[in-house]
């Protein structure tokens, strides 16, 4: 068993590489956007949707993780939180923690994913600067950065590769 959380910017390719990674693992992917937007369907404002979707993301994890399931957690972990989280998560579990950024070198690709893609209303349609927002960092912990232009095939097997390392420390 394992927690992986994802890292990177919108339109980095987190979410599509996080749903082909899932069943080659296999783990259950969680999404922080689908738990966001389902929050602020039941007419909670953004500021509080947030929040409560993190609060979400690692119960609905700690629950999975318990049962014996390995999850992913998809979300940004530019918030030093998100990561202590996890960790902390994976400590009081007694499984390995695992963290994976996506990037993309081509900053029109990224702003072009933005644009194009089938959108739940928490995903953001224009690229930002994350780091940028007061207490944001990058993530403290050594992790597998890839650059998302590669094929998803190749993605998933560096992925695959990272973790297996991982898996014999």
């Amino acid at each position: 068993m394992m927690l992986v959380q994802m890292h990177g910017e919108p339109g980095s390719g987190k979410t599509t590489l996080a749903r082909a990674l899932a069943p080659q693992i296999p783990a259950i992917h969680v999404d922080k956007d689908v738990v966001m937007t389902a929050i602020m369907k039941a007419r909670f404002p953004r500021e509080v949707a947030g929040p409560a979707s993190y609060e979400t993301i690692w119960d609905l994890a700690r629950s999975l993780l318990a049962q014996g399931h390995s999850v992913i957690v998809d979300s940004p972990a530019y918030w030093p939180i998100i990561e202590e989280r996890g960790q902390g998560l994976a400590r009081e579990l007694g499984i390995q923690y695992f963290l994976i950024e996506t990037c993309c070198a081509d900053a029109a690709e990224v702003e072009r994913r933005l644009s194009t893609r089938d959108a739940l209303p928490t995903n953001p349609r224009l690229r930002q600067d994350w780091l940028a927002a007061p207490g944001t960092r990058e993530p403290s912990r050594q992790r597998l950065t890839l650059d998302t232009l590669q094929p998803i095939d190749a993605l998933v097997e560096r992925a695959l590769d990272y973790i297996r390392a991982g898996a014999r420390v």
